[in-house]
């Protein structure tokens, strides 16, 4: 019911580009420019400047994009009223988390989810911790949890739980039968580290420099993109690593990798992260509040 060719501005207006609008709204790219230019046409002046391959904003484009977002919001408020009125709870949320996240504990969240609220869709964007918190500021999604912190103030993080991080072996390694793991321990074996945007990688090297260690004082192995990655090169000897314990249950029970505590122990949150001012609907606030439980509970 919303002005298509408002969605579609206000989309590439918020991400300067015509081709992540394009992704983000399912559309082709043509698609959007034509959207763009219709709405152009209507003002009689340009919205966007694009030069050097780069999109910005003119003068007028900037006028509507603060507008755009007053009455999408508006009309976003609209639709939640009238459906709460009418009781209807179909619909659909964007929620964003962080890999350690979405692969272990999100399953199971929204599974239940969905069993309590099964005519609402849940769509989930994943990143490591920094893509997700980029796609909140983008207001691309509508709530992220991630296990990493978030610098930005002007955003809401709220605890949801807390995680341990251990340090993994393999069985037949020369720390595999200790008790714990003193941090400066850590120095003498071949470390296996995940990529720098990753929330795991920045907890632990905060943790090392509180310890009085840096990151150049690590056997540095190799750098991996995902957990399973890292489980898969620890159980085959090629070094150690430091990775959250909800991620390496099945691995525990089976006997081929070994977890020990970090001492002094380590331990952070996984967090919510949502915008303070975004108006949220009434099926955001239902699974946030569903999640919130569910933590509380775990």
């Amino acid at each position: 019911m919303s002005d298509r060719r408002l969605e579609v501005f206000f989309t590439v207006a918020r991400l300067l580009s015509f081709t992540k609008a394009a992704e983000e709204l399912n559309m082709t790219q043509p698609a959007v420019t034509f959207q763009v230019r219709q709405l152009e046409e209507t003002f009689g002046t340009r919205l966007f400047d694009r030069a050097h391959n780069k999109v910005s904003l003119t003068d007028a484009g900037e006028q509507v994009f603060g507008f755009s977002e007053r009455i999408l919001n508006l009309y976003n408020e609209m639709n939640e009223s009238i459906n709460s009125l009418t009781g209807n709870d179909s619909g659909t949320v964007v929620i964003g988390a962080s890999t350690t996240i979405a692969e272990y504990m999100l399953p199971a969240l929204l599974g239940e989810f969905k069993q309590h609220y099964p005519s609402v869709g849940v769509r989930l964007k994943v990143s490591n911790t920094e893509g997700v918190v980029t796609m909140v500021e983008d207001n691309t999604i509508d709530l992220g949890i991630v296990e990493g912190g978030v610098s930005n103030k002007q955003l809401l993080v709220e605890p949801c739980q807390a995680d341990d991080l251990v340090v993994i072996c393999s069985v037949d390694h020369a720390l595999a039968e200790s008790e714990s793991v003193p941090c400066k321990q850590l120095l003498d074996y071949p470390f296996i580290t995940r990529e720098a945007e990753s929330g795991t990688r920045g907890v632990f090297f905060d943790y090392l420099q509180e310890q009085g260690f840096e990151e150049s004082d690590l056997d540095d192995a190799m750098e991996m993109g995902s957990t399973e990655a890292i489980k898969g090169a620890v159980e085959a000897g090629m070094g150690i690593s430091v990775v959250s314990r909800a991620t390496i249950q099945k691995e525990i029970k089976l006997g081929i990798v070994r977890a020990l505590p970090l001492d002094p122990p380590l331990e952070r949150d996984f967090s919510f992260v949502r915008q303070r001012q975004k108006f949220r609907s009434r099926l955001m606030d239902r699974l946030y509040e569903f999640a919130r439980s569910y933590c509380d509970m775990d």
